[in-house]
């Protein structure tokens, strides 16, 4: 390991100039750099993509989620009507705007115990959510949500709390899809060279840019440890999966921000999988708890990673057309990539591709954080 030197703090308007990186396109990067500064960097993709099938439903699945960490968080204060109106008011219009907010409201009416309002409320959501049946796409289906949906409820722990900033504020910062914007201060061991044209390197022994992103959840747990969730969807859940979370760094660096954000150590983290659709019985491989920790030695060589990626993609920044092209990863979760016709062109042809790909803009602080490579 490198002992790198680290410092986080929350961003502020006077550092919006920085670069900005987060888990999906530092993970992206390191799959195939070509691909990674194309879709993650330059905020491209080709005209003739389709929907996104696991990730629509991913994405409608996550604002099911935070809707049920809402009601859980609801049946930890005793205090007056009015502050409750007030904490479910704000937090509504929050996740979900004030349009929706009135219909799901609307739905609950006749809701008689919070496993009904988790089940009729998250129903609500999803049929607000946008996500529609795909004729091609038997797996993914709004009636299989709908079951994925009921499942998650009856396996939720009641009895582990969302953190809260401040309980007597209903405004407060709470434990329920936070988006982070963290400036990252690295001092290197030694000076690396960085590419800073294509004539030449520049020493450097510091590193500075802005990580963001989005945490699901942060709780307690029985033992009132703080601990951050992660909500994986996924069409498979078994050992693989589960032991892949053992070493991720995209757990390491939610701890570390959850801890920065919060100004409290979370050292540990809760993996909720959910398959889509549901196995016969959601029992066995249908729904995961993966409980993980982590230590010092997590934090260096997430460290480690995250300097040699940023590394990397400062170095092909805005020039796809160098950047390696990692061809291992052009069959991914069983489909081919979208960029092999670039990569597939000489170099005049790249240019006019890359000229007539849509510009999709990018940030996981605009949505759920979904990660693209992971998710089938």
């Amino acid at each position: 390991m490198m002992n790198h030197k680290a410092n986080f703090r929350l961003a502020t308007v006077d550092d919006m100039h920085l670069e900005t990186y987060d888990h999906t396109k530092l993970s992206a990067v390191n799959t195939c750099p070509t691909w990674g500064i194309l879709r993650y960097q330059l905020h491209k993709q080709m005209p003739s993509e389709g929907r996104a099938m696991a990730l629509e439903a991913g994405s409608a699945m996550h604002e099911c989620f935070s809707f049920i960490r809402l009601v859980s968080l609801m049946q930890q204060y005793d205090g007056s009507p009015e502050f409750q109106d007030q904490l479910w008011d704000y937090q509504m219009v929050r996740l979900f705007g004030v349009e929706r907010m009135q219909y799901i409201n609307t739905a609950l009416e006749q809701c008689s115990d919070k496993t009904d309002v988790a089940k009729t409320g998250g129903l609500a959501v999803l049929e607000t959510s946008g996500f529609y049946d795909d004729p091609r796409d038997k797996r993914r289906t709004l009636s299989n949500l709908e079951e994925c949906l009921y499942a998650y409820v009856n396996r939720w722990r009641w009895d582990h709390p969302v953190w809260v900033r401040d309980v007597a504020d209903p405004h407060s910062d709470v434990g329920i899809e936070i988006p982070f914007d963290l400036v990252v201060d690295i001092t290197l061991p030694h000076s690396i060279p960085t590419r800073i044209n294509d004539h030449g390197f520049n020493m450097t022994d510091k590193m500075q840019f802005r990580l963001t992103g989005r945490i699901d959840g942060i709780h307690y747990n029985t033992r009132n440890e703080l601990s951050i969730h992660d909500n994986k969807t996924s069409s498979r859940l078994g050992d693989a999966w589960s032991q892949a979370f053992l070493l991720s760094h995209q757990i390491t660096g939610y701890c570390a921000a959850a801890s920065t954000f919060i100004q409290a150590p979370v050292h540990k983290a809760e993996i909720l999988g959910l398959a889509i659709p549901l196995p016969r019985t959601y029992d066995y491989g249908g729904y995961v708890r993966e409980v993980v920790s982590r230590h010092d030695f997590h934090y260096a060589r997430w460290l480690d990673w995250l300097v040699h990626t940023v590394q990397l993609t400062r170095q092909y920044a805005g020039n796809p057309f160098d950047a390696p092209k990692y061809t291992h990863s052009c069959n991914r979760y069983f489909r081919p990539c979208t960029m092999i016709p670039f990569c597939d062109a000489d170099d005049e042809e790249q240019h006019r591709i890359v000229d007539e790909m849509s510009h999709v803009e990018w940030s996981p602080l605009d949505k759920p954080i979904l990660d693209g490579i992971g998710n089938e």
